[in-house]
């Protein structure tokens, strides 16, 4: 099978996939509402992707990625590819660091919060800190994968300057293929983190069928950022800068190392305003509790990853004729 039908593969699995988690989610609770409208907006993407809406002529958004993607399969390769290789470059373990690296940053913090800081009794009434390594380590693997990803799109167009003035290439391919290369590291991570739950005695259950769910939240979440941030820094490259201090404060400000029940009721409600704290707490709720996420939490989340695609992508393309002046 060659790329483009693997991303034609991608496109269609994706939906059939949202389309079958809707269906279980209505037959075991026919007030899963949300789950009810993912399955409706599986449909509509199916059609859009399948049709055009206007004319023969007008393509839809979808459709138009899809053709693009088609159009472009082998570069989108050879890019996912080349970052994916050049990061374990000359690296002895190589990609094992994939899977290392979350476990000795949680092998660290667990350490100091637990045993010097005493933080996980903290936490009150969570049943989720009886497995604080498990729960520590969610919080590691989503939000550094998250950073990662933003950190290698946000400099997609101004390092690749050389190419985008020598080649036509849709321009919106360098941050989406950047994601995704860094975001192959947030699935391997994937494996230590069960290994860890295993160890802790946390088996998993049906609720797993929605880990990917999870996964493709915050991976259009973080495509929309990395469009955002990529064509920012074209027009102001302090934002490379200003990125690294807005990133740590967000870290702190997500409930990673900590539980939201110590924070005041002010910040709770202001927390809610924190995608990745959804993103989080969606998974934690499949691996630790192995429970199914609240129809309203997938709807947030949900609505949280198409929200920062649809402004992203807009701002990217109203920005993309200019950069050839900046680069």
């Amino acid at each position: 099978m060659n790329f483009s039908s693997k991303i034609t593969f991608a496109f269609y699995g994706i939906i059939v996939y949202l389309l079958g988690i809707a269906i279980y989610q209505v037959i075991r609770d026919a007030s899963a509402w949300s789950f009810i409208l993912l399955g409706v907006a599986a449909l509509i993407c199916f059609w859009l992707l399948g049709s055009k809406l206007i004319s023969k002529k007008k393509q839809t958004v979808l459709s138009r990625i899809q053709a693009t993607f088609h159009r472009f399969s082998f570069l989108i390769e050879q890019l996912v590819a080349r970052d994916f290789k050049t990061k374990y470059k000359r690296s002895v373990l190589g990609v094992f660091w994939s899977f290392l690296n979350p476990l000795l940053m949680m092998a660290v913090q667990y350490f100091v919060f637990v045993n010097l800081m005493k933080l996980r009794n903290m936490g009150g009434a969570n049943p989720m800190l009886d497995y604080y390594a498990v729960y520590l380590l969610v919080g590691i693997i989503i939000f550094s994968g998250f950073n990662d990803c933003c950190n290698q799109a946000l400099r997609s167009i101004v390092y690749n300057a050389s190419l985008i003035t020598k080649v036509y290439v849709p321009k919106v391919i360098y941050p989406t293929t950047k994601v995704f290369s860094a975001g192959i590291n947030l699935a391997l991570s994937i494996l230590p983190l069960y290994i860890i739950a295993l160890i802790n005695g946390l088996w998993p259950d049906l609720s797993i069928l929605l880990l990917p769910l999870g996964l493709l939240f915050i991976l259009v979440f973080t495509i929309g950022m990395g469009y955002l941030l990529s064509s920012s820094v074209v027009f102001f490259r302090d934002i490379e800068f200003l990125w690294g201090v807005f990133s740590t404060m967000w870290m702190y400000a997500t409930p990673i190392i900590y539980d939201i029940g110590i924070l005041p009721n002010i910040i709770q409600k202001l927390m809610m305003f924190n995608p990745l704290y959804h993103y989080i707490d969606f998974v934690r709720y499949i691996v630790i509790l192995r429970q199914v996420p609240s129809a309203q939490e997938t709807l947030i989340c949900a609505a949280f990853s198409l929200g920062m695609f649809a402004i992203g992508l807009t701002v990217f393309k109203k920005t993309e004729d200019k950069f050839i002046f900046y680069i």
